[in-house]
């Protein structure tokens, strides 16, 4: 036997398998990886006896448990993934097989065929996708991430990326500002990033989109969905945003798609939110946090538009009964309904109305938030100097919010000694003021 040109062999036909996968010719590439799995295991069987030969009997036996994974055949692989986790001491690929075991076990009830497929399948979606990290923002509970801090994170990631995608499809398909609810919903379908991979604690993950051709797809349709979630996160989400990249994107997007689109990104890259998020370059695979979004960065990127009752909308529930007489007519009959409403908006100021308190007036505009829902009434905020408020009226959430940020001024002017935190707020809040010993 000559082991060396039987592995050869192997990684010619492992290679022109990859390269029919990427080619979408999933029937070439499972009969290629077939090929090379064959061959790989008659080398890795000629090693079994041989210790004397490491480290390369370990890494023949990695080779041939992933390519028999590749392949389908699961069982070979276990036989495989069993001798290397009790005869290699190489840590890495201790850690490697680990991995390729608890892949061979979750396809451990398919066919060979479709095994192969879905390993692939995941493999493909893993080459695509971007690596994501999620933090949170003080250590209270150490490195460990709140289930809340991760829904939240995901639900604005995903309206952002939804509408960075509608805007795409807009251009490409040369629509209108107006799109039909069939073509949004669509767009549901399409844009829907699948997680490849995550880990504990600081809540690691990976997300890349379906890139396989489906029935009626357009080759401009594909292409964007492939690749959305890269052209988003380069083009979007590590975004610096100054002044040139800004202006940039307020001359590619209309003033409603960059609401949009950045809306949502506020509250990820808030100063008073949570958790912080970062990412793995693609390049160095050095992990890098997102810079923030700051007030002067939404006002020249953000446009405001004055709230209407319209534009809060309404949700209703209701329970109705319903029956049919013999005369064929349907009577309905509403036992309970219930009205439930929501928005948010924004507002420029460049004043501090404090109850009891002279006005402050701003060396700047500030953009307050205000957010509304049934539970909890109406929440105003402004997060670069951490302030909030919220209460079920809007006049006196609004008081309550300029009394706070009068007296968290107040007590940060008169603080000599601040912690990181405090020092971090007074950054942001003395720069609104003029003379700080007038407050």
């Amino acid at each position: 036997m000559k082991p060396k040109i039987i592995h050869q062999e192997a990684m010619d036909y492992s290679f022109k398998a990859r390269q029919a996968l990427e080619q979408g010719f999933y029937a070439n590439a499972f009969d290629l990886y077939s090929k090379a799995a064959e061959l790989e295991s008659q080398v890795a069987e000629f090693y079994f006896d041989k210790p004397d030969l490491e480290p390369t009997r370990s890494v023949i036996i990695r080779s041939a448990a992933f390519l028999n994974i590749k392949a389908g055949m699961v069982e070979n692989a276990k036989r495989f993934i069993f001798f290397g986790l009790l005869n290699s001491k190489d840590e890495q690929i201790l850690s490697q097989l680990n991995n390729a075991l608890e892949l061979a076990v979750s396809l451990g009830q398919m066919t060979n065929d479709a095994a192969s497929r879905e390993f692939n399948y995941l493999n493909l979606l893993r080459q695509r996708s971007i690596h994501y990290v999620i933090e949170p923002a003080t250590p209270v509970f150490g490195h460990s991430v709140s289930l809340e801090s991760i829904r939240d994170f995901t639900a604005d990631y995903l309206k952002s990326l939804k509408a960075f995608a509608t805007s795409k499809l807009r251009q490409v398909f040369k629509l209108g500002e107006e799109i039909e609810d069939s073509f949004k919903n669509e767009i549901d379908k399409l844009i829907n990033p699948l997680v490849t991979s995550s880990s504990y604690g600081s809540f690691k993950f990976s997300i890349a989109n379906d890139f396989l051709s489906r029935e009626g797809e357009s080759q401009e349709l594909l292409e964007l969905k492939a690749n959305v979630v890269a052209k988003y996160h380069n083009e979007i989400f590590v975004n610096p945003l100054n002044d040139d990249d800004i202006q940039k994107i307020k001359n590619y997007y209309s003033p409603d798609e960059v609401n949009e689109i950045f809306k949502p990104l506020t509250r990820i890259k808030s100063n008073s939110s949570p958790y912080k998020v970062g990412y793995y370059d693609s390049e160095d695979f050095n992990k890098k946090f997102v810079s923030k979004i700051v007030n002067k960065q939404r006002q020249k990127l953000l446009t405001f538009k004055p709230i209407t009752q319209e534009d809060i909308g309404e949700l209703e529930n209701s329970i109705t009964h319903r029956r049919s007489s013999q005369d064929g007519k349907v009577h309905k009959t509403t036992i309970f309904k219930q009205q439930m409403k929501s928005a948010e908006w924004n507002f420029k100021t460049n004043q501090i109305e404090p109850a009891d308190h002279s006005p402050i007036i701003l060396n700047e505009d500030i953009v307050v938030d205000v957010n509304f829902n049934s539970n909890t009434g109406f929440t105003v905020s402004y997060s670069d100097f951490r302030i909030e408020n919220t209460n079920i009226e809007y006049t006196k959430a609004l008081k309550g919010f300029y009394n706070e940020f009068y007296f968290k001024l107040k007590h940060l002017s008169k603080t000599d000694f601040k912690n990181d935190e405090e020092q971090k707020d007074w950054e942001a809040g003395k720069k609104l003021i003029g003379n700080p010993d007038l407050l």
